[in-house]
């Protein structure tokens, strides 16, 4: 950090307890394994091991949520400063509104938001402005692992990118609607992260009914992503929210902000002749912005109805920004889209493979995928320890989707010949996943193993077939099995 803060000025910022020396800080916030001299770890658990090896590295402060064993007493005999917060998310907050100051001071700053879409929406735009010539950083990759305030992520990655860049001259960020660990909230997530991105532009995507197993309910749910509209109350600046049109719920989230001069609203959605939609798409024709063509279909890089969601958001913040068009429509039309989002693996059998992990994007899948292809093929990999209540909507979503399909053919794999300890289906997550399919009358055929999924779909379609590869980490591999099998 460019100016030093005591330790006690930082603990009563992020609302904890100091034990240890009082010192000055004044190094990067970062991980223990990252760390170096006059750093400030940010963990969310540490043990009096982890103290040892961050007094070892002359670490200058640690703050944790959960010391363990004899943390605590550790750093009062090592005179080292370590601060406990019941809340990590405030130090991760300040970590990254600290790296936004130092590195991106006048960056122009984007954030990204909602059940569905974020991954895409923030890539797409840091696609554009960086084929347009800013120097621009994001958070979003093919796990989208830094969109939380769990870690300092964030604020590590915008050190080194100024490090490796320069001047930070714009940034494009993920930010996950909902956060939490062990079944409780990380309140406010959104409007923290957002906050502390001190932002120019937020998106809202959409809300469905996801991570419910960490709200009490649906209103809940909303005002969690609310949060994005709220933190931009606390600008002093001229700044845009943007609201899909099309969910109602969001759309009505510009009650928010209303009677604020300095705060721009626009919309989003399928072409209507409502005059409020600033940027609006007639099917099969184009993406029109302020009643002006802007791109044609056929230069769209993709077409199912979500991306075009996605698309549209995007070419939102190039108008509001004033962005030369042709240059913008270059780039959608040159763009490659995130891994394993709705990527198209082969041709004959159609072969998508898709990161769908929460129940709406699963029916946006399915419904955009059977469109491919005369029968349907999914192949859906059990989220492995995450909860039985998230493999209880997601089989939920499972049984929506398919009781509309005429010819389905569903294989459940637990993928245990490819994932890790932290991401092994556990039984109560295979129990409560076939239960909710067997109430249902939905038929299915269970794999242990990834590998043996994938064989046995080839096996059973046909040339003109389309399959669906579906699920988080335990889908992951299924393009290096493909192509190991010589069968993409």
């Amino acid at each position: 950090m460019k100016n030093s803060i005591k330790a006690s000025e930082l603990t009563k910022i992020i609302e904890g307890k100091l034990y240890g020396e009082d010192t000055d800080l004044n190094g990067l916030f970062t991980f223990l394994n990252k760390a170096s001299r006059n750093d400030m770890v940010i963990r969310h658990w540490i043990n009096a091991k982890g103290i040892q090896i961050a007094n070892d590295k002359n670490v200058s402060c640690v703050i944790t949520q959960n010391p363990q064993d004899d943390a605590i007493e550790t750093a009062e005999r090592l005179h080292m400063a370590l601060i406990v917060t019941q809340k990590i998310e405030l130090a991760t907050a300040y970590a990254i509104s600290m790296a936004v100051e130092e590195y991106a001071p006048g960056a122009f700053k984007m954030a990204v938001t909602g059940t569905n879409g974020k991954s895409t929406t923030s890539h797409l735009l840091y696609t554009i402005f960086k084929d347009l010539g800013f120097n621009t950083y994001t958070n979003t990759d093919a796990e989208s692992e830094g969109n939380t305030l769990i870690d300092p992520r964030v604020a590590v990655e915008l050190a080194e990118f100024h490090a490796s860049n320069a001047l930070i001259e714009a940034i494009s960020l993920e930010v996950s609607e909902v956060q939490g660990w062990d079944d409780r909230i990380m309140k406010d997530h959104a409007y923290q992260m957002i906050s502390a991105l001190n932002t120019d532009v937020s998106i809202i995507t959409n809300a469905s009914a996801d991570h419910m197993n960490l709200v009490e309910s649906f209103d809940d749910l909303l005002n969690e992503i609310g949060g994005a509209a709220r933190a931009l109350l606390n600008n002093q600046k001229d700044s845009l929210l943007v609201l899909n049109y099309d969910d109602e719920n969001i759309r009505k989230m510009d009650k928010i902000v209303k009677n604020h001069d300095n705060i721009k609203v626009m919309y989003f959605g399928e072409f209507s002749t409502d005059s409020s939609l600033d940027i609006c798409y007639k099917e099969n024709d184009a993406i029109y912005a302020n009643n002006q063509l802007y791109i044609k279909y056929e230069d769209l890089p993709f077409t199912s109805k979500h991306f075009i969601q996605d698309i549209m958001a995007a070419i939102a913040v190039c108008v509001y920004k004033n962005l030369d068009r042709e240059k913008v429509v270059e780039s959608l039309r040159n763009y490659k889209a995130l891994s394993r989002r709705f990527i198209k693996l082969r041709d004959n059998p159609v072969v998508i493979d898709d990161f769908a992990h929460n129940p709406s994007g699963i029916k946006l899948t399915i419904e955009n995928g059977a469109k491919l292809g005369d029968r349907l093929f999914v192949v859906d990999a059990i989220r492995g320890s995450r909860g039985d209540d998230i493999n209880k909507e997601i089989a939920e979503a499972l049984v929506e989707s398919l009781q509309n399909e005429e010819d389905y053919t569903l294989l459940l794999t637990c993928s245990r010949d490819v994932v890790n300890e932290l991401n092994t289906v556990i039984d109560s997550e295979l129990e409560v996943f076939t239960t909710i399919l067997d109430e249902n009358h939905i038929e299915y055929t269970l794999f242990d193993n990834l590998e043996d999924s994938l064989l046995n779909v080839f096996d059973i379609a046909d040339e003109n077939d389309v399959i669906l590869l579906l699920g988080a980490q335990g889908m992951d591999p299924a393009s290096k099995l493909l192509k190991k099998n010589n069968l993409i």
